[in-house]
């Protein structure tokens, strides 16, 4: 369940939940569930030469730029997402 606000430029709202696929290696661009020094976030993958970045979809926030000795796990890549409306 998204409990955050950095996807709003993608149509994952708070509270969705999300489909992940564990089986897909995670690339460049993909969206993903990554755990960071313990925490769980969503954002998009960015590899390049020299760094990874976790970035948001949200200008708001700022991308996570993983430095020596911090510890990335991607946990799966997002395939989808569920909402529920209200009735």
């Amino acid at each position: 369940k998204t409990l955050m606000l950095t996807t709003i430029a993608i149509p994952i709202m708070d509270g969705d939940k999300v489909v992940v696929d564990r089986s897909i290696t995670p690339r460049h661009g993909h969206i993903v569930i990554a755990v960071v020094d313990r925490e769980y976030t969503l954002k998009r993958l960015h590899h390049s030469a020299q760094r990874i970045e976790l970035r948001p979809e949200n200008p708001d926030f700022q991308p996570i730029r993983l430095t020596p000795g911090q510890q990335l796990e991607i946990w799966g890549v997002v395939v989808g997402a569920v909402r529920r409306y209200r009735v």
